[in-house]
């Protein structure tokens, strides 16, 4: 999905939907509210350089959250899979080291969904990805014992 709701507004008024987009009134049909809803804008209000002087006690967002992966497809003519790309440099810029990005040839906006309840690539790079970060996890406990 977007990250940026202002920008996927400006991708969509490119394509000439943006008045019928659901973006609009679910994000409150202005520009700041766009900002208020958008995960990028509120990632770096949390965990992005207005944090620098933040107390060594304060929380970082490799402590509140798990490995994240992104996945899109290539062909995604309804959000740009470069949204995904933007998301996850900002996620690592904010301190997250563990943020993985897979993009899916042939595959369309509705076929990552599809994969997920009937199967397909998207499912199985996932479960896959899953697979690996279990492994390294077990890899990772096993050290810390010697």
């Amino acid at each position: 999905g977007p990250y940026d709701i202002s920008i996927h507004f400006d991708f969509e008024g490119g394509r000439g939907v943006e008045q019928i987009s659901p973006m609009k009134p679910i994000c409150g049909h202005s520009r700041e509210n766009f900002d208020r809803a958008s995960p990028v804008k509120r990632l770096l209000s949390l965990f992005g350089k207005q944090r620098e002087g933040a107390a060594a006690t304060s929380p970082t967002i490799q402590q509140l959250t798990p490995p994240i992966l992104l996945v899109h497809g290539i062909e995604d003519s309804t959000v740009p899979f470069t949204a995904t790309s933007d998301a996850g440099r900002l996620l690592r810029s904010c301190g997250l080291k563990q943020c993985d990005e897979i993009y899916l040839e042939e595959t369309n906006h509705q076929d990552v969904i599809m994969h997920f309840m009937l199967g397909g690539p998207a499912k199985d790079s996932v479960l896959n990805w899953l697979l690996q970060c279990s492994q390294q996890k077990k890899t990772t406990q096993f050290q810390s014992r010697l």
